[in-house]
């Protein structure tokens, strides 16, 4: 049910990780990734700054977190799907279990270049692999091969999450680590993400103009969409768009 802001979750001490666009081994630029947050076994928060369907606060009650490479069906559920991806590696159901397997997730660990090659030349045969991309353009993600499945190159691992494992899920974007999100953030976007937190702070609101010229506030709740890209002539004038009403936020 929505609610309006603050959503106290929102705040740096609860960030888990966060999804990232990729395109040609790079983090594409013209994005604000999405971020996710989550105290104990639950409430968990996606945070969703820029997206064709608009700005979003998700929240729900629990989660289970998964990664997974190959085709999500969304008329399936979580338990069903993970039975047919080409690699899944489960994440957890609690903000200590998500963190512990991220840091086990790094224990193999390859570079950007690495990836590459890998899926250029093919000298190695991969087996169920999966690692975790600790230099380069691409650090922070973690992907997967298999020769049989992947045609023995590597793919990004996406983010699957669900309420449980016994219903349907949100799939489908790049995974990265809370540092390397925060990261893409200082170095494209410098205070994007300090004041989407204040989300988390006090209420906040979208202020945008009537057609007679008056502004009209619109105080943001939770599980409520906001400003679609079918609203603007591109994603590049809705991302402009966007990043003025977040640095309004006081």
């Amino acid at each position: 049910m929505p609610s309006p802001t603050p959503a106290r979750l929102i705040d740096p001490s609860n960030r888990v990780f966060g999804t990232i666009d990729i395109k040609n081994y790079r983090f594409v630029g013209e994005q604000l990734p999405s971020t996710y947050y989550m105290s104990g076994t639950g409430p968990f928060i996606r945070l969703r700054p820029l997206h064709r369907s608009g700005f979003a606060i998700y929240e729900r009650p629990t989660r289970v977190v998964g990664l997974y490479v190959g085709d999500w069906d969304r008329d399936d559920t979580f338990a069903q799907n993970i039975q047919n991806v080409a690699l899944y590696r489960e994440l957890g159901a609690s903000a200590a279990d998500i963190a512990a397997s991220i840091e086990r997730l790094k224990l193999v660990a390859r570079r950007t270049d690495e990836i590459i090659q890998q899926n250029t030349a093919q000298p190695l045969e991969l087996n169920d692999a999966v690692v975790f991309v600790n230099e380069g353009a691409l650090a922070g993600t973690v992907w997967g091969g298999d020769k049989q499945k992947t045609g023995n190159v590597y793919k990004p691992l996406k983010v699957v999450d669900a309420t449980g494992p016994s219903r349907k899920a949100h799939a489908g974007h790049a995974f990265a680590t809370r540092e390397a999100v925060e990261r893409f953030y200082a170095d494209y976007y410098p205070h994007v993400l300090g004041q989407l937190m204040l989300l988390g702070q006090a209420q906040q609101s979208f202020v945008s103009q009537a057609p007679n010229g008056d502004d009209v506030v619109t105080v943001i709740n939770t599980d409520t969409g906001y400003f679609p890209q079918s609203e603007f002539p591109t994603r590049a004038s809705q991302l402009q768009f966007l990043l003025q009403q977040f640095m309004r936020f006081a």
